[in-house]
Protein backbone atom coordinates (compact mmCIF):
# COMPACT_ATOMS: atom_id res chain seq x y z
CA UNK A 1 0.00 0.00 0.00
CA UNK A 2 2.83 2.39 0.79
CA UNK A 3 4.38 2.01 -2.66
CA UNK A 4 1.04 2.65 -4.38
CA UNK A 5 0.67 5.95 -2.53
CA UNK A 6 4.02 7.25 -3.79
CA UNK A 7 5.05 8.86 -7.02
CA UNK A 8 8.43 8.19 -8.60
CA UNK A 9 10.03 11.31 -7.10
CA UNK A 10 9.02 10.38 -3.57
CA UNK A 11 10.22 6.80 -4.04
CA UNK A 12 13.55 8.00 -5.40
CA UNK A 13 13.96 10.44 -2.49
CA UNK A 14 13.30 7.71 0.09
CA UNK A 15 15.73 5.42 -1.73
CA UNK A 16 18.36 8.16 -1.74
CA UNK A 17 17.90 8.79 2.00
CA UNK A 18 18.23 5.09 2.85
CA UNK A 19 21.26 4.70 0.58
CA UNK A 20 22.97 7.73 2.08
CA UNK A 21 22.45 6.44 5.64
CA UNK A 22 23.90 3.03 4.79
CA UNK A 23 26.82 4.62 2.94
CA UNK A 24 27.54 6.85 5.95
CA UNK A 25 27.77 3.80 8.22
CA UNK A 26 30.14 2.11 5.79
CA UNK A 27 32.28 5.25 5.56
CA UNK A 28 32.52 5.48 9.35
CA UNK A 29 33.84 1.92 9.51
CA UNK A 30 36.45 2.62 6.82
CA UNK A 31 37.70 5.99 8.02
CA UNK A 32 37.42 5.53 11.78
CA UNK A 33 38.24 1.85 12.19
CA UNK A 34 40.37 0.59 9.30
CA UNK A 35 42.05 3.79 8.06
CA UNK A 36 42.11 6.20 11.04
CA UNK A 37 43.66 9.69 11.05
CA UNK A 38 45.86 10.39 8.03
CA UNK A 39 46.18 6.73 7.04
CA UNK A 40 43.38 7.06 4.48
CA UNK A 41 45.37 9.78 2.72
CA UNK A 42 48.62 7.81 3.05
CA UNK A 43 46.98 4.74 1.54
CA UNK A 44 45.17 6.55 -1.27
CA UNK A 45 41.81 5.06 -0.31
CA UNK A 46 39.84 8.27 0.23
CA UNK A 47 39.08 9.30 -3.35
CA UNK A 48 38.49 5.76 -4.59
CA UNK A 49 36.13 4.75 -1.80
CA UNK A 50 34.19 8.00 -1.78
CA UNK A 51 33.77 7.76 -5.56
CA UNK A 52 32.40 4.24 -5.13
CA UNK A 53 29.97 5.44 -2.46
CA UNK A 54 28.76 8.40 -4.50
CA UNK A 55 28.21 6.33 -7.65
CA UNK A 56 26.46 3.56 -5.75
CA UNK A 57 24.32 5.90 -3.64
CA UNK A 58 23.24 7.98 -6.64
CA UNK A 59 22.78 5.18 -9.16
CA UNK A 60 20.19 3.23 -7.16
CA UNK A 61 17.79 6.16 -6.61
CA UNK A 62 18.21 7.27 -10.24
CA UNK A 63 17.18 3.82 -11.48
CA UNK A 64 14.26 3.88 -9.05
CA UNK A 65 13.22 7.25 -10.48
CA UNK A 66 13.26 5.78 -13.99
CA UNK A 67 11.46 2.48 -13.40
CA UNK A 68 9.05 3.39 -10.60
CA UNK A 69 5.41 2.95 -11.51
CA UNK A 70 2.94 2.15 -8.70
CA UNK A 71 0.68 0.34 -11.21
CA UNK A 72 3.44 -2.02 -12.29
CA UNK A 73 2.89 -5.59 -11.08
CA UNK A 74 6.61 -6.41 -10.94
CA UNK A 75 7.51 -3.23 -9.04
CA UNK A 76 8.50 -4.93 -5.78
CA UNK A 77 10.63 -7.43 -7.63
CA UNK A 78 12.37 -4.73 -9.65
CA UNK A 79 13.08 -2.62 -6.57
CA UNK A 80 14.40 -5.68 -4.73
CA UNK A 81 16.80 -6.38 -7.60
CA UNK A 82 18.06 -2.78 -7.51
CA UNK A 83 18.67 -2.95 -3.75
CA UNK A 84 20.46 -6.32 -3.99
CA UNK A 85 22.76 -5.10 -6.76
CA UNK A 86 23.40 -1.86 -4.86
CA UNK A 87 24.29 -3.68 -1.63
CA UNK A 88 26.44 -6.19 -3.51
CA UNK A 89 28.48 -3.34 -4.99
CA UNK A 90 28.88 -1.73 -1.56
CA UNK A 91 29.96 -4.98 0.08
CA UNK A 92 32.41 -5.66 -2.75
CA UNK A 93 33.94 -2.23 -2.23
CA UNK A 94 34.11 -2.79 1.52
CA UNK A 95 35.77 -6.17 1.03
CA UNK A 96 38.38 -4.66 -1.29
CA UNK A 97 39.17 -1.87 1.17
CA UNK A 98 39.27 -4.32 4.09
CA UNK A 99 41.70 -6.70 2.39
CA UNK A 100 44.12 -3.84 1.69
CA UNK A 101 43.76 -2.12 5.10
CA UNK A 102 46.84 -0.99 7.08
CA UNK A 103 47.85 -3.85 9.38
CA UNK A 104 51.15 -2.85 10.98
CA UNK A 105 53.06 0.39 11.45
CA UNK A 106 56.58 -0.96 11.61
CA UNK A 107 59.54 0.97 13.03
CA UNK A 108 62.53 -0.05 10.96
CA UNK A 109 65.91 1.55 11.73
CA UNK A 110 65.16 5.26 11.12
CA UNK A 111 61.44 5.52 10.48
CA UNK A 112 58.18 3.69 9.95
CA UNK A 113 56.79 1.56 7.15
CA UNK A 114 53.03 1.26 6.80
CA UNK A 115 52.41 -2.40 5.97
CA UNK A 116 49.10 -3.51 4.50
CA UNK A 117 47.17 -6.70 5.16
CA UNK A 118 47.52 -7.92 1.58
CA UNK A 119 51.30 -7.43 1.69
CA UNK A 120 51.84 -10.10 4.35
CA UNK A 121 51.61 -13.68 3.14
CA UNK A 122 49.86 -16.35 5.16
CA UNK A 123 53.18 -18.17 5.42
CA UNK A 124 55.00 -15.13 6.82
CA UNK A 125 52.19 -14.53 9.27
CA UNK A 126 52.35 -18.13 10.48
CA UNK A 127 56.11 -17.77 11.07
CA UNK A 128 55.66 -14.98 13.63
CA UNK A 129 57.47 -15.85 16.86
CA UNK A 130 55.22 -13.76 19.09
CA UNK A 131 51.53 -14.76 19.24
CA UNK A 132 50.28 -11.18 18.98
CA UNK A 133 51.70 -10.96 15.46
CA UNK A 134 50.19 -14.18 14.07
CA UNK A 135 46.96 -12.45 13.07
CA UNK A 136 46.12 -9.22 11.29
CA UNK A 137 44.55 -6.43 13.37
CA UNK A 138 41.21 -4.98 12.33
CA UNK A 139 40.91 -1.67 14.17
CA UNK A 140 43.82 0.22 12.66
CA UNK A 141 47.45 -0.87 12.42
CA UNK A 142 49.40 -2.24 15.36
CA UNK A 143 52.59 -0.33 16.13
CA UNK A 144 55.57 -2.70 16.17
CA UNK A 145 59.28 -2.75 15.37
CA UNK A 146 61.23 -5.02 13.04
CA UNK A 147 64.69 -6.20 13.98
CA UNK A 148 67.15 -7.55 11.43
CA UNK A 149 68.44 -11.03 12.38
CA UNK A 150 71.95 -11.12 13.84
CA UNK A 151 73.00 -13.88 11.42
CA UNK A 152 74.81 -12.02 8.57
CA UNK A 153 73.89 -14.65 6.01
CA UNK A 154 70.20 -14.52 6.86
CA UNK A 155 70.24 -10.73 6.94
CA UNK A 156 71.93 -10.70 3.53
CA UNK A 157 69.22 -12.93 2.07
CA UNK A 158 66.51 -10.57 3.30
CA UNK A 159 68.25 -7.55 1.79
CA UNK A 160 68.85 -9.36 -1.53
CA UNK A 161 65.25 -10.55 -1.73
CA UNK A 162 63.97 -7.02 -1.11
CA UNK A 163 66.20 -5.60 -3.84
CA UNK A 164 64.71 -7.99 -6.38
CA UNK A 165 61.11 -7.31 -5.38
CA UNK A 166 60.66 -9.94 -2.67
CA UNK A 167 59.50 -9.50 0.89
CA UNK A 168 61.39 -6.91 2.91
CA UNK A 169 61.96 -7.03 6.66
CA UNK A 170 58.76 -5.15 7.47
CA UNK A 171 56.70 -7.81 5.68
CA UNK A 172 58.03 -10.61 7.91
CA UNK A 173 56.24 -10.84 11.28
CA UNK A 174 58.79 -13.43 12.45
CA UNK A 175 61.18 -10.50 12.97
CA UNK A 176 58.67 -8.27 14.72
CA UNK A 177 59.44 -7.20 18.26
CA UNK A 178 57.54 -4.88 20.56
CA UNK A 179 57.79 -1.20 19.75
CA UNK A 180 58.73 -0.43 23.36
CA UNK A 181 61.78 -2.70 23.13
CA UNK A 182 63.23 -0.36 20.49
CA UNK A 183 62.47 2.83 22.39
CA UNK A 184 66.08 4.04 22.52
CA UNK A 185 66.51 3.56 18.79
CA UNK A 186 63.29 5.50 18.17
CA UNK A 187 64.42 8.36 20.40
CA UNK A 188 67.80 8.60 18.66
CA UNK A 189 66.15 9.07 15.27
CA UNK A 190 63.39 11.58 16.10
CA UNK A 191 63.63 14.74 13.99
CA UNK A 192 62.70 18.34 14.94
CA UNK A 193 59.21 19.51 14.02
CA UNK A 194 60.74 22.73 12.71
CA UNK A 195 62.25 20.75 9.82
CA UNK A 196 58.76 20.29 8.42
CA UNK A 197 58.78 23.91 7.26
CA UNK A 198 61.45 23.02 4.69
CA UNK A 199 59.58 20.06 3.19
CA UNK A 200 56.07 21.53 3.23
CA UNK A 201 56.32 24.94 1.59
CA UNK A 202 52.87 24.43 0.06
CA UNK A 203 51.38 23.53 3.44
CA UNK A 204 52.84 26.24 5.58
CA UNK A 205 49.54 26.83 7.39
CA UNK A 206 49.27 23.17 8.42
CA UNK A 207 52.87 23.19 9.65
CA UNK A 208 52.20 26.28 11.77
CA UNK A 209 49.06 24.67 13.18
CA UNK A 210 51.03 21.58 14.17
CA UNK A 211 53.78 23.66 15.78
CA UNK A 212 51.22 25.73 17.67
CA UNK A 213 49.47 22.60 18.87
CA UNK A 214 52.62 21.39 20.59
CA UNK A 215 54.01 24.80 21.54
CA UNK A 216 53.07 24.27 25.18
CA UNK A 217 55.34 21.23 25.27
CA UNK A 218 59.02 21.68 25.97
CA UNK A 219 60.99 22.38 22.78
CA UNK A 220 62.72 19.05 23.16
CA UNK A 221 59.50 17.19 24.04
CA UNK A 222 58.08 16.41 20.60
CA UNK A 223 59.49 15.54 17.19
CA UNK A 224 58.56 13.42 14.21
CA UNK A 225 59.53 10.34 12.21
CA UNK A 226 58.75 9.63 8.54
CA UNK A 227 56.19 7.02 7.50
CA UNK A 228 56.64 5.28 4.14
CA UNK A 229 53.20 4.46 2.73
CA UNK A 230 51.56 3.21 -0.45
CA UNK A 231 50.21 6.44 -1.95
CA UNK A 232 51.66 9.32 0.09
CA UNK A 233 54.47 9.35 2.63
CA UNK A 234 53.34 11.02 5.86
CA UNK A 235 54.77 11.57 9.34
CA UNK A 236 54.25 10.37 12.89
CA UNK A 237 54.46 13.00 15.62
CA UNK A 238 56.42 11.31 18.42
CA UNK A 239 57.18 12.10 22.05
CA UNK A 240 60.89 12.57 22.72
CA UNK A 241 60.35 11.24 26.23
CA UNK A 242 58.21 8.11 25.84
CA UNK A 243 58.55 7.48 22.06
CA UNK A 244 54.74 7.36 21.97
CA UNK A 245 53.10 8.23 18.66
CA UNK A 246 50.95 11.28 19.41
CA UNK A 247 49.34 11.57 16.00
CA UNK A 248 49.82 10.89 12.31
CA UNK A 249 49.88 13.90 10.00
CA UNK A 250 49.60 14.30 6.22
CA UNK A 251 52.70 16.52 6.24
CA UNK A 252 55.78 15.34 4.33
CA UNK A 253 59.09 14.42 5.87
CA UNK A 254 62.24 16.34 5.03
Amino acid sequence: MLLKSMNRFQASAWHLLASANIATLFALVVFLLWYPEALAYASGVTDIFLLLLVVDVVLGPVITLIIFNPQKKELKRDLAIIVVVQLAALFYGMQTVFIARPAFLVFNATGFDLVYANEISTENLANAKLPEYTSLPISGPSVVAAKMPSDPELAGKIVSAAIFGGDDLQHMPEYYVSYDSQKQSVLRNIRPLEDLKKSNNDRNEKVLELLAKYSAVNDEGVGYLPINAKAHDVIAVVSRISAEILEISELRSL
